[in-house]
């Protein structure tokens, strides 16, 4: 199966199979705000002045963290999921080999010419800060990285491959039907190709590619681009059972 990962789509399959990006921590960014805006109006700790939290702080604080646990537990329990239902009917995955940590990388100002700024002060662009901001929340609440990483821990366990596929092959650009290439702008959310008339959803289209890609590869799996996770099938279950196994003598 190849899958496509996003924010609009949480995940495109190959099969034509949606994933809707669960959103919890949008669903209580509001419940967050509110809590925040209550710890900061209370009396707040300093072991420099030997000033000690009040009361009400230690309960907002207590309230805030709730909240997070809450969204980070409903977001590890959602990936394990969807990790498990990928992996139970398919054993070989093939998706984009993403950047996470540059995709999410802080908006920086950008600094403006001595014409404009003459002392060379930073030129603030809070439009596009705002949008990297919102960007960055939505990818880090969606997971990419921990969720391929269970994809790749669960294959492990079933003797899989997982495929890398690298950005030169542009998933998003090419037809996976014809394969021709066109640039789509991010408002087009359909694939339309002038050559063959092959029409799909974009997210779908670009995970068709994918695993066109993956199968091409043929008996090389074994090469840079393909990683054969394990060669047998490993004992699954708890840290006492397999402790159990390894102190079995071998039976002579």
């Amino acid at each position: 199966m190849g899958l496509d990962f996003g924010t609009y789509h949480a995940i495109a399959c190959s099969d034509g199979t949606i994933i809707d990006n669960p959103k919890f921590l949008a669903n209580t960014q509001q419940k967050v705000e509110q809590t925040s805006k209550k710890l900061r109006r209370k009396r707040a700790p300093n072991f420099k002045k030997k000033i000690k939290a009040s009361k009400r702080w230690r309960k907002a604080r207590k309230q805030k963290s709730k909240l997070q646990n809450k969204v980070a537990c409903s977001r590890q329990d959602w990936q394990h999921k969807v990790a498990a239902q990928i992996v139970s009917s398919n054993s070989l995955v093939a998706t984009e080999k993403l950047n996470i940590k540059g995709m999410t990388r802080k908006a920086t100002a950008v600094r403006s010419s001595r014409e404009t700024r003459p002392h060379g002060c930073l030129k603030k662009d809070s439009k596009r800060k705002h949008q990297k901001t919102g960007l960055n929340r939505s990818l880090l609440d969606v997971g990419i990285g921990n969720l391929i990483s269970l994809i790749k821990y669960k294959l492990s366990e079933c003797s899989g491959v997982f495929v890398d596929v690298p950005l030169k092959i542009a998933p998003s650009q090419t037809c996976p039907q014809c394969g021709y290439k066109k640039k789509k702008e991010l408002s087009e959310r359909v694939h339309n190709c002038e050559n063959c008339n092959f029409t799909a959803d974009r997210d779908v289209a670009a995970s068709m590619v994918m695993l066109n890609y993956a199968k091409g590869l043929g008996t090389s799996l074994s090469n840079a681009d393909a990683e054969p996770l394990s060669e047998t099938t490993q004992n699954c279950g708890s840290f006492r059972k397999v402790q159990q196994l390894k102190r079995q003598k071998p039976r002579t």
